[in-house]
């Protein structure tokens, strides 16, 4: 059975990193993309299965990124992941399957993804 692959799209250098590798070793295969531009290319040439998506780009607000996501990889699940708790509602209207707090912790967020995927 292959691994899921999820693809991080999010701007700090560190918290990219640490998704990289604590999602790796919680199973999945992952890409990364340092901005949306870069997301929607990885998007559209790797079609992964999840993405893993920052709400505050610089190149991109979390709606226009998600809707965009989408567009370019149809069907593509898109978990945001952000510092604002306030932005669930506008995320599910762009298409988001889910929305996490940063500071979820990363077997949490494991399980959101995992969930993410069963109810395809």
């Amino acid at each position: 059975m292959s691994r899921p692959t999820v693809l991080v799209v999010e701007d700090d250098s560190g918290l990219r990193l640490a998704l990289e590798h604590g999602l790796a070793a919680e199973g999945f295969a992952v890409e990364v993309a340092p901005d949306a531009r870069t997301g929607y290319e990885r998007a559209a040439a790797t079609r992964p299965d999840l993405v893993v998506l920052d709400w505050g780009l610089p190149d991109g607000d979390g709606r226009s990124a998600c809707e965009r996501l989408r567009e370019v990889h149809p069907g593509v699940r898109v978990v945001m992941l952000t510092g604002r708790s306030d932005g669930e509602r506008a995320a599910q209207e762009a298409g988001a399957a889910a929305y996490c707090v940063k500071g979820i912790g990363l077997g949490a967020l494991a399980e959101e993804l995992r969930r993410v995927l069963d109810a395809r």
